[in-house]
This record gives C-alpha cells, sequence and structure tokens, in this order.
C-alpha cells in the first residue's frame, strides 16, 4: 500500500500518450474522451502526495517520480495543442527543454544525499499550466461534442486567439523562471 503514490504518479505516465494520441486522432468520440482522461491523471497528481503523505510514504524517488509525471502529462497536451496549431511549437519546445534540464539537475550528484524537491514557484507555474490546459481542453470538447443548437464557432476563434497566445507566452516565462530558480537555488548551471 505505500507504493500507492508512485503507482498513482505511474498512471499519469501511461495515461499521457493515450491521451496525446486521442486529443489529436480527429475522431470526435475520442477527443471527447481526452478531457476525462486528462482529469483523471489532474486528479492523480494530487491523490498522489495526499497518499503519501497521510500514508508517511514520502520517499526520495516518489520528490523525483511526482513531477517526472506531471511533466508528461502537461508536456502530451502541450505537444497535442502544437499539433493541432492553437500554440506555436517553440513554446512547446521551450517547455519540453526546460523539463528536461530540471530533470536532468535532479540526477546530477549532490551533496549531502539531498533530492531537488519541486520548488514553490515551479508548483504554482503546474497549477497554471494544468488550468490553461484544462480550459483548452473544455474548449476543444465543447467544439467535438455535439450539442443541440450550440454553435461552436466563437469557440473556435478563442481557440485561436490572442488571449490564448499570450497566455501561453505568460507559461513559457513562468516557465523560464523557474529554470533559473531551479539553477538558483541547487546552485546548478542550466
Amino acid at each position: 500500500m505505500k507504493q500507492l503514490p508512485n503507482i498513482l504518479s505511474l498512471l499519469r505516465i501511461v495515461i499521457s500518450p493515450i491521451f496525446f494520441l486521442m486529443l489529436i486522432s480527429e475522431n470526435p468520440t475520442l477527443i471527447c474522451l481526452s478531457l476525462p482522461l486528462f482529469i483523471i491523471g489532474a486528479i492523480s497528481d494530487y491523490l498522489d502526495g495526499w497518499f503519501a503523505r497521510r500514508m508517511k510514504a514520502i520517499s526520495r524517488f516518489g520528490k523525483f517520480f511526482d513531477p517526472l509525471a506531471d511533466k508528461f502529462l502537461t508536456g502530451a497536451a502541450f505537444l497535442a495543442f502544437a499539433v493541432l496549431s492553437i500554440v506555436p511549437l517553440w513554446m512547446v519546445l521551450i517547455i519540453i527543454f526546460r523539463d528536461i534540464l530540471t530533470t536532468a539537475m535532479r540526477f546530477m550528484p549532490q551533496s549531502g544525499n539531498q533530492s531537488i524537491t519541486t520548488s514553490k514557484p515551479a508548483k504554482i507555474k503546474t497549477f497554471i499550466q494544468m488550468i490553461f490546459i484544462f480550459v483548452i481542453l473544455l474548449t476543444i470538447t465543447f467544439i467535438n461534442c455535439p450539442m443541440n443548437g450550440f454553435n461552436p464557432e466563437n469557440l473556435v476563434a478563442f481557440l485561436y486567439s490572442d488571449f490564448v497566445y499570450y497566455s501561453m507566452m505568460v507559461i513559457v516565462v513562468l516557465t523560464l523562471w523557474t529554470l533559473i530558480d531551479y539553477s538558483k537555488q541547487n546552485k546548478r548551471p542550466f
């Protein structure tokens, strides 16, 4: 039972490519099902930490594995958004590059056998990313799931609006800020 938090993190990693393929599938049913799948992944992110604290199962491995699972899920969403031309690929590549660098920092030898924990700014960044992803997924769901008398034209315009572009730009800036923060906090070059 002490492995439950890590199992939930593993679930997020397994869900990620399935979610990605469903979202880019062009099959309205699969696209509509991608939102609940993402929600399951997001809930597992909350639950793995909750169970780890409640069961006193916080481990060095879990502190590494949980944020890695987050990166898989958010990376899959952002990559799908780029494939769907909702956000520019270069923005997604910056996010993925940052995630690779911070993961590499976790593998670097550390003095005192300390693990690099997720910083508060990084948790805020992840929360903002999750909200952004949820809003975009909800919009995509409303566009692709038939509803009586619903006209999705305004939602399509929203997906490709300046608001979405600049919101993603804010996420990219936060992403770079957290990379610099990790580097300073852990005295690691990036």
